[in-house]
C-alpha cells in the first residue's frame, strides 16, 4: 500500500494538470513579468512600510494620516483596475475554492 505522502506527491502531480493549476500559473507568470504592475506594487508596499515604521517611531499628525490613506487608495485603485492584477486574483480565488473543494473530500472521507 503506498504511504500517505506518496499519496499526497501524487495527488500534487495530478493537480497540477488541473484547469485550476493551470490558470493559475499562467496568471502568475504574466502578473510578475509586467513591469508596471510590478511597479505599482513595489511603490505600493513600499508607501504601506515607510508609513508603518513612523507610526512605531512615535506617531503621526491626523492630517498625514488621511493624506496616508486618500494616497494609499488611489494606488490600490490603479493596481485593482490593472488587467492582470485582477486576472491572477480570479485565477487565486478559483484555485483556492477547487483546493477547498478536494480537502473537504478528504476530510469527509475520515468521518
Amino acid at each position: 500500500m503506498a504511504s500517505v505522502f506518496e499519496l499526497a506527491r501524487t495527488l500534487g502531480e495530478e493537480l497540477q494538470k488541473t484547469p485550476q493549476v493551470e490558470a493559475l500559473l499562467a496568471a502568475k507568470k504574466a502578473y510578475e513579468e509586467d513591469p508596471e504592475i510590478s511597479k505599482a506594487v513595489a511603490e505600493y508596499t513600499q508607501m504601506h512600510e515607510e508609513f508603518q515604521a513612523k507610526i512605531q517611531a512615535g506617531g503621526i499628525a491626523p492630517e498625514e494620516q488621511k493624506k496616508f490613506a486618500e494616497e494609499m487608495k488611489a494606488r490600490g485603485e490603479i493596481i485593482k483596475n490593472n488587467k492582470l492584477a485582477s486576472d491572477l486574483y480570479t485565477a487565486e480565488m478559483n484555485f483556492n475554492n477547487f483546493m477547498n473543494s478536494v480537502f473537504n473530500i478528504i476530510t469527509a472521507t475520515m468521518a
